[in-house]
């Protein structure tokens, strides 16, 4: 009578030292299969099964457990750990595995949800899911369709979780068996696995719940179905922009297209938010470049001695820049404000318009702060002599983040700041981690910190951090850029600002593009910009995306950063 043989794991951001650390605990003759779905980039190859199997070896070097990319088809063997290759879906058939590129869920290839809902559909109670850390929501309807068909929820503790939106999520929304420190996940996965499973007879299947599993391998019948599952909502899908069909099953609000996209309600906001505030970034770049076009015209008219065309050119020059900032202050408006909108050319605060006569006593104030937004002003104070490095990392950057800083000395003459991402729900503890690691002092950043020589400033959870021309800091719960707070881009381009070619800017691991606007600014004012080489990087997005901005310096291996960081300190402070 088999056990709990069938081990389903899922986890994002921050996941892969929480997978070494579960692989390890392992034992050699694990009676189970493992399935493993870490979100990656489509674009880079995935390096997770190398990763898992150092961290085996490590604590068991005669282990002969393996973690590798399966071939689709391959039959499950006790044993293995199968992890989800880029860009494909990680599913269970009766005996083997199947590797789809069916339509994205919540936006991702691979996504948690499939794994988990055909792994449920076909062997029911002898299936174990486990969501580990991650942000939004993926893995809480497979968990569900787990716990459904009969088998057992395990979550990572919130609060030990780098990135605890996934687990909290599950909590919330299953009824969960364990809720466990990683360190003794794998000794419950064990008893689980030996323990026989007793046979109560098999749940039958929803139709939903089918068709779903179909669609994610792009099953025919499934495609070509007019019997969708669920009932129309008024919800556009962010992939293609068909209907989204509404699904209430289990409890979940979710939603999912004809084409199979599918959306949990936080990750369908996400991505609207997402698309929104591209929008907007593209409105902005549109109207600055039009500013930018006809004041060149009118002084061209001017030039010509053309009076009224000059005049024209110019005031469709003003009407573009008012516009632009318009939409700036819809971008960057601080949260604590709340949500914004306009009305006749108005940003609306949420308790309303301001009142006419306010508005007409405030506008030279309002004037003053669109063209301080708009252009430096010329009086402003100069840096002190003082460089600094801005460093940012995502994904796999709390290891990153300790190699570079570590390589130190304590005496680094210059002030560090760094964005990690991380989840805004709870506290960040990377400056105590970090300070733990590393010979440099670390604190974790407040508003008025000045710049000192040799200490590291962490961004706090869920704020922006800002640099000042007077070499103090900022923190700021302004709009998500990029669907991140804190913001490499708003770091790196404050840095510019505030040090021009004093400013150093080193982009780490990470998925996504977050860093690669602020790359520019801090190239444009003169200063020198480092990316992580994509040989070391757990994950490439970050420092590609960066690359391919055309204004990186140097393309580094993680090893060789911080030796690079003292020469080119060195070499600033001689010239």
């Amino acid at each position: 009578m088999p056990g709990h043989d069938i081990i389903v794991v899922g986890a994002s951001a921050g996941g892969v030292e929480v997978l070494s650390q579960l692989v390890r605990d392992l034992p050699a003759n694990l009676p189970a299969a493992l399935f493993v779905v870490l979100h990656i980039p489509a674009q880079s190859p995935s390096v997770l099964p190398s990763i898992l199997n150092r961290a085996i070896r490590k604590r068991q070097p005669n282990s002969p457990l393996q973690a590798l990319h399966p071939k689709d088809g391959e039959a499950i063997a006790h044993g293995r750990i199968y992890v989800a290759p880029p860009d494909q879906h990680l599913l269970i058939k009766d005996g083997h595995i199947h590797l789809a590129r069916g339509p994205k869920e919540n936006g991702l290839r691979p996504a948690v949800d499939p794994l988990f809902r055909t792994a449920a559909r076909i062997y029911g109670q002898r299936v174990i899911g486990v969501v580990l850390s991650g942000t939004l929501d993926d893995g809480t309807a497979g968990l569900a369709a787990v716990k459904q068909q009969g088998g057992v929820a395990i979550v990572q503790d919130p609060e030990e979780a780098l990135y605890s939106g996934m687990p909290q999520s599950a909590i919330e929304n299953v009824e969960v068996d364990y809720i466990l420190p990683i360190s003794e996940i794998a000794p419950v996965l064990v008893q689980l696995a030996e323990k026989p499973v007793e046979p109560e007879g098999v749940k039958a299947v929803s139709d939903d719940m089918k068709i779903e599993a179909d669609m994610a391998e792009l099953e025919i019948g499934a495609m070509q179905s007019y019997d969708c599952p669920g009932t129309p909502s008024g919800f556009a899908c962010p992939d293609c922009g068909g209907v989204l069909w509404e699904l209430g099953e289990q409890g979940l609000v979710r939603f999912r297209c004809r084409t199979g996209h599918a959306y949990s309600s936080n990750s369908l906001m996400a991505a609207q938010s997402e698309a929104l505030e591209e929008a907007l970034w593209n409105a902005l770049r549109a109207l600055e470049e039009k500013a930018a076009l006809v004041h060149r015209l009118g002084e061209r008219a001017r030039d010509r001695h053309q009076a009224i065309s000059a005049k024209h050119f110019e005031q469709e020059a003003q009407a573009a820049q008012q516009r632009a900032a318009l939409i700036r202050k819809m971008l960057l408006k601080s949260e604590e404000n709340g949500n914004l909108s306009t009305l006749d050319g108005q940003v609306v605060e949420p308790q309303g318009l301001l009142k006419s006569e306010e508005r007409n006593g405030s506008q030279e104030t309002e004037d003053k702060e669109d063209q301080d937004i708009s252009s430096p002003s010329p009086l402003a104070p100069r840096p002190s002599p003082l460089h600094m490095v801005a460093i940012c990392a995502s994904a796999g950057g709390l290891n990153a983040l300790s190699q570079v800083l570590s390589g130190l000395p304590a005496d680094f003459p210059v002030a560090i700041t760094v964005v990690q991402h991380l989840s805004s729900q709870f506290p960040s503890l990377l400056a105590e981690i970090l300070s733990r690691r590393i010979k440099v002092r670390v604190k974790q950043a407040e508003s008025g910190d000045l710049l000192l020589p040799g200490t590291v400033f962490v961004a706090p959870s869920d704020q922006h951090l800002l640099v000042n021309l007077d070499s103090t800091l900022s923190l700021s719960h302004s709009e998500l850029v990029h669907f991140v707070r804190p913001s490499a881009d708003l770091l790196f381009e404050s840095a510019a600002a505030s040090f021009e070619q004093q400013a150093i800017a080193v982009i780490l691991t990470g998925k996504g593009s977050d860093g690669a606007m602020g790359v520019r600014a801090i190239k444009k004012m003169g200063g020198t910009v480092i990316a992580q080489d994509q040989a070391t990087s757990e994950f490439f997005g970050m420092p590609e995306a960066a690359i391919n901005t055309g204004v990186v310096d140097l393309v580094v291996p993680l090893n060789e950063i911080a030796a690079t960081l003292v020469n080119l300190v060195t070499v600033k402070d001689e010239g």
